[in-house]
């Protein structure tokens, strides 16, 4: 009787180890998955603001504020205007 109740001992414990064993691939494959999924989802996110920056800045360009802007920076000064910045010679 003690030595049956101890041979069903081992061949459960057996049963627990090869379960554990046979489940550690997948979790692997799971883990790296994960990371994986993770780092590209940081990357989609990086990227789209980053469109959407450059949608504001294409909006803002398109608009009449900031197509004044650049002709100015570009150094545009109107008829009726007198430069601020003039240069002394």
């Amino acid at each position: 009787m003690r030595r049956k109740q101890w041979i069903n001992g081992l061949i459960i414990l057996w049963a627990v180890a090869s379960g554990v064993a046979i489940t550690m691939g997948p979790w692997r494959v799971y883990g790296k998955q994960k990371v994986q999924s993770e780092q590209r989802i940081r990357e989609m996110n990086a990227a789209e603001a980053h469109g959407i920056k450059l949608l504001e800045a294409e909006d803002r360009a398109q608009s009449s504020i900031g197509r004044e802007e650049a002709v100015r920076k570009a150094g545009y000064v109107g008829s009726s205007e007198i430069p601020s910045n003039l240069d002394k010679k």
